[in-house]
């Protein structure tokens, strides 16, 4: 099953309702993504994902209600990253995207060390991984919003690339 819309100019008429798709497929796992219509709709209206929209209270509810779904949130994340969602709703994400990082310690570019940080948060709150590190998912289990948490790994690498200091920019 497909999430598609009844208008194909759903997206350009409310914004809005681009993160509330990405909530929908969270909701709703028997859905498997968006029909070729819709993605084409979300793809020609991420350009509506603007300082005004970013700074609308539904659209910061919809992303904070995201980010409180008991499940899917890395693979709503890792969507609207793959579909330009992601960095257009926070700007200095858009901008580490695809940014390599020249270590020995890092393999992934910035935007996916980063899900994959979301990643390993997300496990420690499930029972099934707590097992391979109990202190982190006891650690979890008693804060009271964990959503914080997953803002902070959103944010902790977010200046890479920029000069000088990225734990001090970001």
């Amino acid at each position: 099953e497909l999430l598609g819309t009844i208008d194909p100019e759903e997206f350009s008429k409310r914004p809005v309702s681009i993160l509330r798709s990405f909530l929908v497929l969270q909701q709703h796992p028997e859905i498997k993504g968006m029909t070729a219509q819709t993605l084409r709709s979300l793809w020609r209206s991420r350009f509506s994902i603007d300082r005004r929209f970013r700074s609308a209270q539904e659209a910061r509810r919809l992303f904070i209600e995201i980010l409180k779904q008991p499940r899917g949130l890395v693979h709503a994340l890792r969507r609207m990253n793959q579909y330009s969602i992601l960095g257009r709703y926070i700007p200095s994400f858009g901008r580490i995207v695809g940014r390599m990082q020249h270590d020995l310690f890092h393999v992934y570019t910035v935007d996916q060390h980063i899900l994959a940080v979301v990643r390993n948060l997300r496990r420690f709150t499930m029972l099934e991984f707590a097992h391979e590190y109990p202190m982190c998912s006891r650690l979890i289990s008693e804060f009271e919003n964990p959503w914080l948490l997953y803002i902070a790994a959103i944010f902790h690498d977010i200046a890479k690339g920029r000069g000088g200091d990225h734990s001090e920019l970001g």
